[in-house]
């Protein structure tokens, strides 16, 4: 279940006065079916602090310094002092939902088949926004060799990197194995990366060993989220040993988005980060297309992007592949988009 999915529930079962008394607030008063006033939690008494509007859950609260846009999760985030990822934990924990539920498994035939002809019609393969996020036990890394690997350290990847990370190898496959966790911290994947650094046409560079809709997900967010906030400044790369690399370099406020294809679902939580973000995408994607993904984020959220404009970087490189080439790019061509 995602942030719109858990919203139109607590719609539909009009679970809204609850959730707010949950929360500590008081006076929780319907007005007609638009909106909803309350007062903040104690020692809050003005009784219409707080305006929720309905059915989009949309926030107004007129006594607290919140972010704008908000909605209810920004207040069960406020109020709880914890992230978005955690909010939506809190309110599926409270009404006893299954976040990782699949909603699309209930359907009838004949909606699944609409949404399936409308995906084809769009261009879109299931892994963008059909498939749910499934939690798989951690027990599944102990079928993999617990090595490092020389080939990540050459690339800039520190012993200890490799370990803290959880990197290991897959002998049958001969794979670096690469754990994706969920912005929680649940293990829903492993990608594998050949273990070779020449590669013929007929081999996959990368492939999952354990599949998991990558697109639903921001690499590394659950290792790096407390770096971001305190820098207020998130670099965004598109491989996992984007997020490696910094972190060897001494730079934790970074994620990954596992390609160069952005999706709703990760454009929706990177905005939820709350900072400013700078794509640090590889030399070969066009100004023009991360142009394009910004326009895709909502008002206030400000967007930058490292373009190498000098040229430093070889064809395909990516920014952190090099200590001494992120370190000019970073001083030298970070520019703001909007």
């Amino acid at each position: 279940m995602n942030a719109h999915d858990i919203k139109q529930w607590i719609v539909e079962n009009k679970k809204i006065p609850e959730l707010l008394e949950d929360l500590g607030c008081q006076h929780v008063k319907y007005h007609s079916d638009n909106y909803i006033t309350c007062a903040n939690p104690p020692p809050g008494d003005n009784k219409q602090a707080v305006t929720v509007y309905l059915p989009n859950l949309n926030v107004v609260n007129y006594t607290r310094d919140l972010p704008q846009p908000s909605d209810i999760f920004t207040l069960v985030e406020y109020y709880k002092n914890i992230n978005f990822f955690y909010s939506l934990r809190y309110v599926c924990e409270l009404f006893g939902l299954d976040l990782y539920k699949d909603i699309n498994a209930d359907l009838p035939e004949s909606l699944k088949i609409t949404k399936m002809l409308k995906r084809m019609n769009s261009g879109e393969t299931e892994n963008d926004q059909d498939t749910p996020i499934k939690v798989i036990p951690d027990s599944i890394l102990s079928y993999y060799r617990p090595f490092v690997n020389d080939f990540w350290l050459k690339d800039g990847v520190h012993y200890d990197v490799q370990r803290e990370w959880e990197l290991g190898y897959d002998e049958y496959t001969n794979r670096i194995t690469i754990p994706i966790r969920d912005e929680l911290g649940n293990l829903c994947g492993v990608k594998g990366r050949i273990f070779k650094k020449e590669i013929t046409d007929d081999e996959l560079k990368y492939y999952y060993l354990e599949p998991c809709p990558r697109r639903k997900i921001l690499y590394g967010l659950y290792k790096t989220f407390s770096y971001i906030k305190e820098s207020n400044w998130a670099y965004i790369g598109e491989a996992e040993k984007f997020c490696h690399q910094l972190w060897s370099y001494g730079y934790k406020n970074s994620v990954a988005t596992s390609g160069d294809e952005v999706s709703d679902t990760q454009i929706e939580k990177l905005s939820r980060l709350g900072v400013p973000v700078c794509f640090a995408f590889d030399q070969d994607i066009t100004q023009e297309k991360i142009e394009k993904i910004a326009k895709r984020f909502i008002e206030g959220i400000e967007v930058w992007a490292i373009y190498d404009k000098g040229g430093i970087l070889e064809a395909k490189e990516s920014p952190s592949d090099n200590l001494e080439k992120w370190k000019h790019l970073v001083k030298n061509n970070v520019y703001k988009i909007r």
